[in-house]
């Protein structure tokens, strides 16, 4: 009789502001689930900020290498992309453009994939704050703008 006494007088200490769920008592996350949430934000913009630098760097190699060569690349329905040569050059040099182009177009395919995948985390987790604080105000934006530009710039 004891311990179910002191069960059930535990349940006096309870906030009024929790929420109940089935007869159940949810309490409020301590405020430092939000704080963590924040952090993993920051730290995902951190990560971002640190990913388009090299992002944009691969794509302005791309395109440099395109019109140094003077190839053109041409990509079909199912994403394949091809590249032709002018008739000039030597088997040999296009070989190594064709590699070189590889290379970097995997290197664009690969960062975008992490890139498009720290965006997720962000918004998943901005949801997440939303959802404690209506007022919250993205920090992602920006960064998202300035990704889709990139991402833009990239047509082949």
């Amino acid at each position: 009789m004891f311990i179910i006494t002191k069960f059930f007088s535990s349940f006096k200490s309870l906030n009024l502001k929790d929420s109940f769920y089935l007869g159940v008592n949810i309490p409020k996350p301590h405020p430092f689930v939000n704080e963590s949430l924040h952090c993993d934000i920051s730290q995902i913009i951190t990560d971002i900020a640190a990913l388009l630098p090299q992002f944009s760097d691969f794509i302005s190699q791309f395109n440099n290498v395109l019109s140094e060569s003077g190839i053109n690349v041409i990509t079909d329905s199912s994403g394949n992309m091809s590249i032709e040569v002018p008739k000039d050059m030597a088997d040999s040099a296009a070989k190594k453009v064709s590699t070189r182009i590889g290379i970097i177009d995997r290197l664009i395919f690969v960062r975008g994939q992490e890139i498009d995948s720290l965006f997720e985390e962000a918004r998943l987790a901005e949801n997440k704050l939303k959802l404690e604080n209506p007022n919250y105000i993205s920090e992602i934006t920006q960064k998202y703008e300035e990704y889709k530009r990139l991402k833009a710039s990239y047509k082949h």
